[in-house]
């Protein structure tokens, strides 16, 4: 049977490739390619609250016909379509809808009359707002819309929801004000005259307002665009960031778009304006998540050391305190996801959620591997401290459930999460004949992730003044790989996904075992052979690697975890081959990544369909994909990392090119690298690699 949140997380509608997302922060917005918000999945979500859930135009009797629809960036997006009036009127022309997103929407509709005659036509548009809990609507629920009132003096109208006892309320204005407003309907209407070859633009906002406080609107009607906080915030930080060029046309496109979309999905701290975090991604996941956030910044290191910073500053301050089944909170134990009280599973009545095994090794490999790269400074090491004490103290005690020497983990509450890794829907773990295995479940990847997290605070001690002692630190790490590569080798050739509670292998061909790779606890011969299976045609599509081999029995190519590819997923794969010296596989990644991701207009999806390349020549959307995702944006900067070994010298005083051969990797030039409060410059021209100031 399947527990609750885990259907919940799975009862996603469907966003198809042809939906409008715009995302800035903690507010976005989606709709169809239209811009029409009408479907159980669209409206603006902020803070966890959907703040307009319906929002629909309509011109006279005319039929529309989209002619475009894009979204230049993140946060702004652009439809046209063409009209023409019922009846045969000669009346006809263009409707161009200009969307901007950020902590509340505007919308600049456009009448445009192209015929030779003045036109009077009449827009109607209704809005209305629901403010269900962003998990309902995620699950395709909606709730009634709440009442309208207002208008007279200011033209100001007001949305509230007074049944659930939420004290959240959406504030509608117009320019130029409606000639007439239904209030029980939601609907506004102008009576507009639009001379020849002429038009007439209607301004409209909506912004939400949270326990008595406006969002803050960042584009209001008469405002120029260009010149708002968002927009300069976001150019600002594109200036600063490393930018590439090369002979490779692909890279600057990817790596372009994927800065871009890590701008859109930084989220700022109002009580500490200098500290920036990564939300997962857009729609469902515009907010804090351990593992998500804590691998995207890690990838992101070189490009944008700030995000490491605020990450590991945040989860400190969210860190485990006390013990609580109901959350999953255990003392020095790392967030899972922070959100608003609402909705259902976990979030129905708290705002944290613990229940992730591999965020707090994840946080402690993040701590070190920001200290190698020069991003902490001493403050930055005192304040976190603390923190990487308690969640080493975590990993030593509750981690491991049973006692038997691995990090595992076992539900605690009904409404949590049955799985508790980055594959955490109820089917995602699994032997190789489809069974699932039984609590607790000790991960490969979790061991990888404490083997490093072990050898990395092992290398804080000093600059931490922790009360460690490094050397134990490195002797247990080296323990721990001993263990594993005894306990996890399965006989026919791969590193099995997992043990579960009777210490059985549980025996499925995937890529967990990529990650374990990645942090270097495989044994080299071991490695080689797992990573021979990578490219085999049961892995290998084409575009990237299916997350479980489709050999297995639970293999499905359309399944979230069980067959699908997910481009982080990938490009940990990716760099667990490099640290075994195996370019044939890292190569071949690199390259089917890189073109997935231009198939995809430059931005790799959430996830995608396990489907082969030889049997489509395009990858397969997954239908409810998160797009754009932090994890798989800023696999393209993994990647760039992974395909030059591009990584701090063993003592710190420099950045190094450690692939010897560069034969097989195209000219180009990456600007603004970050390495120890320095702007470095990396090229490589005909199989040269060269690291120097900026």
């Amino acid at each position: 049977m399947r527990e609750p949140f885990d259907a919940l997380a799975e009862s996603v509608a469907t966003i198809g490739r042809r939906q409008l997302v715009l995302v800035d922060g903690r507010t976005f917005a989606i709709s169809d390619e239209a811009g029409a918000m009408w479907a159980p999945t669209h409206g603006m979500v902020h803070d966890d609250l959907r703040h307009l859930s319906r929002f629909r135009l309509w011109l006279d009797e005319a039929s529309l016909e989209i002619l475009a629809s894009s979204a230049p960036t993140p946060l702004s997006a652009v439809t046209v379509a063409r009209f023409g009036a019922a009846s045969g009127s000669a009346v006809h022309g263009v409707v161009t809808r200009r969307r901007w997103v950020a902590s509340g929407l505007r919308e600049d509709i456009e009448v445009q009359n192209t015929a030779a005659k003045p036109a009077r036509l009449t827009l109607r548009v209704e809005l209305g707002a629901d403010f269900a809990h962003i998990f309902d609507v995620k699950a395709g629920l909606s709730a009634p819309l709440g009442p309208m009132t207002g208008g007279g003096p200011g033209d100001v109208w007001t949305i509230t929801d007074p049944e659930r006892g939420i004290e959240a309320s959406s504030r509608i204005e117009s320019t130029p004000p409606p000639d007439a407003v239904d209030v029980d309907a939601g609907t506004f209407t102008w009576h507009l005259s639009v001379p020849a070859h002429g038009e007439v633009v209607v301004c409209l906002t909506v912004e939400p307002v949270v326990n008595g406080d406006p969002a803050g609107l960042a584009f209001g009607c008469g405002v120029f665009p260009d010149d708002t906080v968002p927009v300069q915030r976001q150019a600002r930080w594109l200036a600063d960031v490393p930018s590439i060029v090369s002979t490779d046309p692909r890279l600057s496109v990817v790596v372009d778009q994927a800065l871009a979309d890590i701008a859109a999905l930084r989220i700022l701290d109002p009580e500490h304006p200098d500290r920036v975090v990564i939300a997962a991604g857009a729609p469902w996941f515009m907010t804090v998540f351990g593992r998500d956030s804590l691998l995207t910044s890690w990838m992101a290191l070189p490009f944008d050391e700030t995000l490491a910073v605020g990450v590991l500053h945040t989860l400190a301050e969210l860190q485990g305190k006390v013990d609580d089944p109901a959350s999953e909170e255990q003392p020095g134990k790392i967030l899972h996801e922070l959100r608003r009280h609402g909705g259902a599973g976990p979030f129905a009545t708290r705002d944290r959620y613990y229940g992730t095994v591999d965020a707090t090794p994840l946080f402690l490999m993040l701590a070190a591997e920001a200290w190698r790269w020069g991003a902490l400074g001493p403050r930055d090491l005192e304040r976190l401290a603390p923190a990487v004490d308690a969640a080493l103290g975590w990993v030593f005690h509750s981690g491991d459930t049973d006692g038997d020497g691995f990090v595992d983990y076992r539900r605690r509450h009904a409404s949590g999460l049955s799985n508790q890794g980055w594959k955490d829907s109820w089917d995602g773990v699994n032997f190789a004949d489809g069974s699932l295995p039984q609590a607790p479940v000790a991960l490969v990847e979790v061991q990888g992730y404490t083997y490093a997290a072990l050898r990395g605070v092992a290398d804080l001690v000093a600059p931490m003044a922790l009360d460690l002692d490094a050397d134990d630190l490195r002797d247990r790490a080296e323990r721990l790989k001993v263990r594993f590569n005894e306990r996890f080798w399965d006989p026919r050739g791969w590193y099995a996904m997992g043990l579960d509670g009777e210490g059985r292998r549980i025996d499925s061909l995937s890529t967990n075992p990529g990650h374990a790779l990645w942090t270097g606890i495989a044994d080299e011969t071991l490695a080689d052979q797992y990573l021979d299976h990578l490219l085999d045609t049961e892995m290998w599509t084409g575009w990237g690697l299916r997350t479980l081999a489709a050999s297995m029995a639970a293999y499905d190519p359309l399944s979230y975890h069980n067959g699908s590819v997910w481009p982080h997923d990938t490009a940990l794969c990716a760099a667990g081959a490099a640290r075994y010296g195996r370019w044939d596989v890292v190569d071949a990644i690199v390259d089917g990544a890189f073109d997935a991701a231009i198939q995809f207009n430059g931005r790799p999806p959430e996830l995608f369909s396990g489907i082969s390349r030889a049997a489509a020549p395009m990858p397969v959307a997954y239908p409810a994909s998160c797009s754009p995702q932090a994890w798989s944006s800023a696999s393209i900067l993994l990647l760039i990392r992974t395909m030059l070994d591009l990584a701090p010298s063993q003592d710190r005083t420099e950045l190094r090119i450690g692939r010897s051969d560069l034969t097989q990797v195209p000219d180009l030039a990456l600007e603004r690298i970050a390495f120890a409060q320095h702007q470095l410059t990396v090229t490589v021209e005909d199989g040269v690699g060269k690291v120097f100031d900026s």
